[in-house]
């Protein structure tokens, strides 16, 4: 990175997003008079108090055995008393590092993009805005996992690092971070069970910047579309709801989305049949082909998600055995990969999170184009 460069990142937005702290703390003053209010987020909560806020990440990743909590104190008043094993972050932030693309859209929606200084690997990147401030020299690549910049991160001087999670330890960044003395932020999203409960999450960045009533106000719109979307197909009887299954083999597994995860859900409220309701598991199902094949050979509809296919000659050439399902035959296989950057960054894992009603409306489009005939498909395409 030019000189020039990081120093801009390290002085140029010290101000930004950020209101004066004051040189008075009023211990009978509410510094939070805008509070968030969960509605389907199960993996976090936030407690308010007057001058500080608790914000408890209850499954920071599948499996693990303890919460995290951070006090997030509003500048320019006392820390809290207590909260031993809990992070103190002064809050709003004014410099982040954001180390997952889901989190990107959270900050264009909370007016807080000036305050981003890394990601870490721009390639991965869909959103304009952010590629823009990094072709600018605003915006450090930090690598990600074990494996993050340490020296870079210190040299950025952030306020917080944003971050992701999980059992495997190779893949995490925030050990090496928080040994450092830096703060990280655990953000869980992918633990919820439904797809509005990963949007709402959008409230979890936002009480680091103080932008709960701005996070409010997005949230209950999208909710709004979502539910306007959902009601179109709620009247469709069972026998007219397309059979729908997902994936593809990943290294000779096909992993199956499970009947209570957020894809099975968003194909129940998008008025299809999903062939792995019944299942109980949130998580995936590591099936073979044969088994796959056997209960989806005659689905009407496949859905899947692997960036390099834009064609069925694609499909196909991957696996020979793919053209023997009904859906492929007929023309119905549907690719959430519609909006590509040139590195294959894929949007449906930045924007995507904040749109579910987007998300829904085009598989309402795909399942059932009659409730929806002007809708046009923004994330998945179907492959010719």
């Amino acid at each position: 990175m030019r000189k020039w460069s990081l120093l801009w990142l390290v002085l140029g937005v010290s101000a930004a997003n950020g209101a004066d702290c004051g040189d008075t703390y009023d211990p009978a003053q509410d510094y939070f008079p805008h509070k968030a209010e969960l509605q389907y987020a199960e993996s976090f909560a936030i407690e308010y108090f007057d001058h500080y806020k608790v914000v408890t990440v209850h499954t920071p990743w599948p499996g693990a055995q303890e919460a995290v909590q951070y006090v997030l104190v509003q500048c320019g008043t006392p820390a809290p008393e207590g909260y031993d094993r809990a992070q103190r972050i002064t809050v709003p932030i004014r410099r982040l590092a954001a180390l997952s693309t889901t989190q990107l859209p959270h900050l264009e929606l909370l007016d807080a993009l000036a305050t981003l200084v890394a990601v870490s690997d721009i390639e991965l990147v869909h959103s304009p805005g952010v590629n823009q401030r990094f072709a600018a020299g605003k915006i450090a690549e930090i690598g990600h996992g074990a494996g993050v910049n340490l020296e870079l991160v210190l040299e950025l001087a952030t306020d917080v690092v944003m971050t992701v999670a999980s059992a495997q330890s190779q893949y995490n960044a925030h050990p090496v971070l928080q040994q450092a003395g830096v703060a990280v932020a655990i953000n869980a999203e992918y633990t919820e069970p439904s797809l509005l409960g990963r949007t709402e999450w959008l409230k979890f960045t936002a009480a680091f910047f103080n932008a709960e009533a701005l996070a409010e106000e997005h949230f209950a719109d999208i909710v709004a579309q979502y539910q306007h979307y959902a009601a179109l197909v709620q009247d469709v009887p069972r026998a007219q709801r397309p059979p729908v299954f997902g994936g593809s083999l990943w290294r000779d597994t096909w992993h199956v989305a499970g009947g209570k995860s957020y894809p099975a859900q968003l194909i129940a409220a998008a008025g299809g049949a999903y062939l792995w309701a019944d299942d109980d598991s949130g998580g995936s199902l590591p099936l073979d082909f044969e088994a796959v094949y056997e209960k989806a050979h005659a689905a009407a509809v496949w859905l899947t998600m692997r960036n390099q296919w834009h064609s069925l000659a694609e499909v196909q050439a991957a696996d020979e055995r793919y053209a023997a399902f009904a859906a492929f035959n007929s023309g119905r296989v549907y690719n959430a990969n519609a909006r590509l950057n040139a590195h294959g960054g894929n949007d449906y894992w930045e924007s995507g999170l904040v749109e579910p009603h987007s998300v829904l409306a085009d598989l309402i489009k795909i399942l059932h184009p009659n409730r929806l005939p002007e809708h046009a498909l923004k994330f998945y395409k179907k492959l010719d």
